[in-house]
């Protein structure tokens, strides 16, 4: 009986995993500031091969489309940070 309890929890171990995994690629692809940063496809086609595919299209996503993780860019960090903000829409030159 033991053992069957062990296997229970050693499932629900790996799902747990498995769906948290599963989030951290979906919010992976959403932080993403511009589509031209993933190495293939862009920001709506993640997301949809996450969502349908799930694990699975999660694992894809990394490694197959996920931007390069040294680039700070990738990540919505500003190019330059001497660089001053955008000025706001409807603001005169």
């Amino acid at each position: 009986m033991a053992a069957n309890g062990l296997l229970v929890l050693l499932f629900l171990t790996v799902g747990l995993a498995a769906f948290a995994f599963w989030i951290w690629a979906i919010v992976d692809v959403v932080k993403v500031a511009d589509d031209s940063m993933f190495r293939a496809g862009n920001k709506l086609i993640w997301v949809l091969v996450i969502v349908l595919t799930g694990v699975i299209g999660a694992i894809i996503y990394f490694v197959v489309g996920r931007p390069e993780p040294w680039s700070e860019t990738a990540r919505g960090a500003p190019t330059d940070p001497r660089q001053p903000p955008p000025p706001p829409p409807g603001a005169l030159g």
